[in-house]
């Protein structure tokens, strides 16, 4: 998770150094930040899906 994380920084960060025109620099970050967390979102909707069992809570034992 946390390699993922650097990995999506490092991204973000030459993507940044790519772009030149200040006017759009804000615009830009949003919609990137935007976009990642709406890919992070659908990942992890795909994998609740394939794999229900994940995410069923385990039944307390009752005494």
């Amino acid at each position: 998770m946390l390699k993922g994380i650097l990995g999506i920084i490092l991204i973000m960060v030459m993507l940044i150094a790519i772009t030149v025109d200040d006017t759009v620099w804000l615009k830009n970050i949003l919609l990137r930040i935007i976009g990642v967390l709406s890919i992070l979102q659908g990942v992890h909707l795909v994998h609740r899906q394939f794999h229900p069992h994940a995410y069923k809570r385990k039944p307390r034992n009752s005494k």
